[in-house]
């Protein structure tokens, strides 16, 4: 059996289209590439025969994406995404030694893309890896005892660069009913925790009786209290699975504030650390959906 051989898609063919979407004009998209008008529409007019689709319908000096123009235009970014990527990791030095990276229970969720992309990049340095509370590591780090913190901003501690910041919410168990108890039974983090001290306040603003029945140094200690269905607590929005649903003020749980998660280093960090910190501070993406 034959297979018809299909058209490979041209990068700059891509980003020329990407250009002129974005820009609505083959005219401004050509001042952008640093190309004349014509290269672009002829670049635009060979895309359009490799997919076999007209891309943009014109109208005067504008013009606008197709129907199926819309369909090609989320695989041509994530096309010239990739490239970037590719490229970028390419070009990076060749790090050897380890990084001692520490990261608090609520800012390791991050830790796999991170530490995935990064151990792709830099097969040959180590990393080694410290798990504990936000200030701990801040304590470690200026102690010497540690090259990286990513930890959840603490009051006392407002510094560092910014990787992610979304929602706390109140979460309890799918088929619990242990949010309509009175007091509500809470499952928090010991003191110290901005976060608990947090949701402690906001049900005393709103008048909700609770109480502390359950407390743990790990998330893993809270979570066995609420998957059993006996506890509510507080998660980051984007760490909730299924078989959690979120409360709000339908079920008489205030807002509660939202986690800044922070990247901390040296005011002088060795070449691996400084490129560690660059890949972990430009990987801030839209947090996944509950």
């Amino acid at each position: 059996m034959m297979f018809e051989m299909r058209p490979n898609l041209d990068i700059d063919q891509l980003r020329a289209f990407l250009e002129v979407a974005d820009t609505g004009s083959f005219t401004r998209a050509a001042e952008r590439l640093n190309r004349v008008q014509s290269g672009i529409s002829m670049q635009i007019k060979r895309l359009e025969e490799a997919v076999g689709h007209r891309l943009f319908d014109r109208h005067g000096r504008k013009v606008r994406l197709t129907d199926q123009g819309v369909l090609l235009l989320g695989f041509a970014r994530r096309m010239m995404s990739l490239q970037e990527e590719a490229l970028s990791y390419l070009d990076a030095p060749a790090l050897d030694g380890v990084v001692r990276l520490g990261a608090s229970d609520v800012a390791s969720y991050l830790l796999p893309g991170i530490l995935a992309r990064f151990a792709a990049a830099y097969p040959r340095l180590q990393l080694e890896i410290r798990c504990d509370r936000s200030w701990h590591l801040l304590d470690a780090l200026e102690d010497g005892e540690l090259d990286l913190a990513l930890v959840t901003q603490h009051g006392s501690r407002q510094t560092g660069h910014l990787v992610r910041q979304e929602p706390l919410v109140w979460a309890v168990a799918r088929d619990s009913r242990a949010h309509e108890r009175d007091p509500v039974p809470l499952a928090v983090f010991g003191p110290g925790c901005i976060y608990r001290e947090a949701a402690l306040q906001a049900l005393d603003g709103c008048g909700r009786p609770w109480r502390l029945t359950y407390s743990s140094a790990s998330p893993s200690g809270l979570r066995a209290a609420v998957d059993a269905g006996l506890a509510v607590t507080t998660a980051v929005q984007s760490m909730l699975g299924p078989e959690l649903r979120v409360l709000g003020a339908d079920d008489g749980f205030p807002p509660l504030p939202e986690v800044r998660i922070t990247l901390h280093l040296p005011a002088r960090p060795s070449p691996p650390v400084a490129q560690l910190a660059r890949d972990v501070i430009g990987s801030r993406e839209t947090p996944p959906s509950a």
